[in-house]
């Protein structure tokens, strides 16, 4: 090799078609946290966004620097009509989902999901309800769950303080009904009997969570309703109180293509987790191990109680729930599986 010249790169170039940028969490997790693991591994990684129609004639021009096409949870006409032009080119093209195609049961957008699906490569899914869904369109299809990039989740040192916090992080626009309707009750029970603050995250500005929780006597309410969700620090921080992590779901035809994501980021801090029995929620939380599974309000208030009670257990649940984490649900494990797919 003659003297100054650099080695020929061997990895891939790899282009993310993202929804939002990393503030929306779809985007953050599957596309940013991913391509940056990617990268580690030797390949080169560009994220673009395709939100208006003069996006997709610049993707032309990106497509012919690029080896991989991957689509999260992208499927427009505009990018069937991509993705079919890409494959005419030679490119390799992939499809990313980790949410039922839509949430209002629209059929066109069903339909359109649907043929990214076929048309695709490959599939990733985010849970395996999901992978069932995608399997139906007949193309390759791969599980490929939300990871946590761990050194933004710190393993939080809990004192014995009371009240002890129950938290939950999210988008409360979305998620205000599962919030009220599943532990209006159980908190009612609970906060007679114990000394116990809800602490939501991403509350949005929601009035309903705040007269919902706010008229439950006994019951401290700490609603923050915005975050920089880019800013790792912000996020650790807002979480850093918890004693125990809420994710309550409404068993419905959204909610079951969930990929349990808010449960993976308690753990991911040691935090125990009381989830629904819904979606992947059940793959992901090892009930009475490193949390609990529930179904109905009496359960909720049962598995609240013990985990109130018990701060021994929470710890044991917490450590169980990272070392699980840490071995199957890093970004690092799951960009490697994907650069083997690619």
């Amino acid at each position: 090799m003659a003297k100054g010249s650099t080695a020929a790169f061997k990895g891939l170039k790899i282009a993310f078609l993202l929804l939002g940028d990393r503030n929306k969490a779809s985007s953050r997790v599957r596309g940013y946290w991913i391509g940056e693991e990617l990268e580690i591994l030797g390949h080169r990684v560009s994220y673009h966004r395709t939100s208006r129609r003069r996006d997709y004639l610049r993707m032309l021009a990106v497509m012919l620097r690029h080896d991989v096409l991957i689509f999260q949870k992208q499927y427009s006409r505009y990018d069937i009509a991509l993705l079919r032009l890409a494959k005419i080119m030679g490119k390799r093209v992939f499809f990313d989902i980790d949410d039922a195609p839509s949430r209002i049961e629209r059929e066109v957008t069903k339909r359109n999901a649907a043929t990214m699906m076929r048309e695709t490569h490959g599939v990733f899914t985010g849970s395996h309800n999901l992978e069932a869904l995608a399997q139906e369109s007949g193309g390759a299809v791969h599980f490929i769950p939300s990871g946590i990039r761990l050194s933004q989740y710190q393993i939080q040192t809990k004192s014995e303080a009371v009240p002890v916090c129950l938290g939950w992080i999210g988008n409360g626009a979305h998620y205000v009904e599962d919030l009220t309707t599943i532990l209006e009750s159980p908190l009612r029970l609970l906060a007679a009997k114990y000394d116990i603050r809800l602490k939501i995250v991403g509350a949005c500005g929601e009035q309903k969570l705040a007269e919902t929780f706010g008229a439950i006597q006994g019951l401290t309410l700490d609603l923050v309703d915005q975050l920089n969700w880019s800013d790792p620090d912000e996020v650790a921080a807002a979480v850093a109180d918890f004693d125990i992590g809420l994710y309550p779901l409404i068993e419905n035809k959204f909610n079951i293509y969930k990929c349990a994501f808010k449960a993976l980021e308690y753990m991911a801090t040691a935090i125990p987790v009381v989830a629904s029995d819904v979606g992947a929620n059940g793959d992901v939380v090892t009930h009475d191990s490193d949390g609990y599974l529930v179904s109905t309000s009496d359960e909720w208030a049962t598995c609240l109680s013990h985990l109130i009670e018990d701060d021994g257990e929470r710890r044991n649940f917490g450590v169980r729930g990272r070392t699980k984490v840490e071995e199957r649900y890093s970004t690092k494990v799951l960009a490697a599986q994907i650069s083997e797919l690619l």
